[in-house]
């Protein structure tokens, strides 16, 4: 996608207008809809679906006008890229979905008729259903429209589904959004944010806000546990929209690494 830096960091400590700076312009960027295939003993898990490939039909007008989807294909889309690795719905045990923004969830439809279980959170998965009939919010209905008729593993709060794989509950960007902390044979911990921060910018501290944020406390508090539990771990944290990774150490201290997570990977 390509919008407005400040849908995702607002104000951004660069751009916003100050006693100092009173004129300014805004940053058009690219922001990557991510995706993540972890190998665990137990079998695959895929972490998010990424975009579908019927946007241009399901999203809203004023979303498109606000982000610009024109280079979003079927060829960079969730199936695509799964048959260039060689992989198809069947081969996943699970796929977890960190929230069902439609950024986020627009591949879950592949895995209807696939074996794969199917993770939510409790809170996200009752908040659509009770409240999104069509597409609003940055939901879309078709989206997750498959969690009616194929009932997903449901999780609460803070819990371990595999050995070495826990479900971080992070409310606030909506109702349940969640992380995952991965301990990684060559990288150590890593934790997936999903959009519970959406940038390193929005890291802090204090933390960032968005325009986009279901409940602004609960998101900073979020954020805040984000930290807490990088520190303890010494974790890398993989943000929702960023190329870039913080490093965490048990010091405080923290750097910025691109994506990199096994000696042959070459992020492109």
């Amino acid at each position: 996608m390509k919008l407005d830096k400040e849908l995702l960091v607002f104000p951004h400590p660069n751009y916003a207008l100050n006693v100092d700076r009173t004129s300014g312009q805004k940053l058009w960027v690219n922001c990557p809809a991510l995706a993540y295939i972890i190998e665990h003993p137990d079998g695959l898990i895929l972490w998010e679906t990424g975009i579908s490939t019927k946007v241009r039909e399901e999203w809203l007008p004023g979303w498109q006008w606000l982000i610009d989807v024109s280079e979003i294909t079927p060829e960079v889309c969730l199936e695509a890229r799964l048959k260039q690795m060689g992989l198809a719905p069947e081969d996943f045990k699970y796929v977890i979905q960190g929230h069902l923004h439609c950024d986020h969830a627009g591949g879950l439809r592949l895995f209807e008729d696939a074996g794969a279980e199917i993770i939510v959170h409790e809170d996200e998965y009752k908040y659509v259903f009770q409240n999104i009939e069509k597409a609003d919010q940055f939901f879309v209905r078709e989206d997750f429209a498959i969690l009616a008729r194929k009932r997903p593993t449901l999780v609460y709060g803070d819990q371990e589904i595999l050995d070495g794989v826990k479900l971080i509950s992070l409310p606030g960007h909506t109702a349940g959004t969640m992380g995952m902390l991965v301990r990684l044979n060559h990288t150590g911990w890593v934790l997936f944010t999903s959009d519970a921060m959406y940038l390193h910018e929005s890291y802090g501290p204090p933390p960032v806000g968005s325009p986009i944020v279901w409940d602004p406390g609960k998101w900073a508090s979020s954020v805040e546990k984000i930290r807490r539990i990088a520190i303890e771990h010494e974790a890398t944290i993989f943000p929702g929209h960023d190329e870039t990774g913080i490093k965490q150490h048990r010091d405080g201290s923290s750097v910025f690494t691109p994506l990199n997570v096994r000696p042959d990977y070459v992020y492109e």
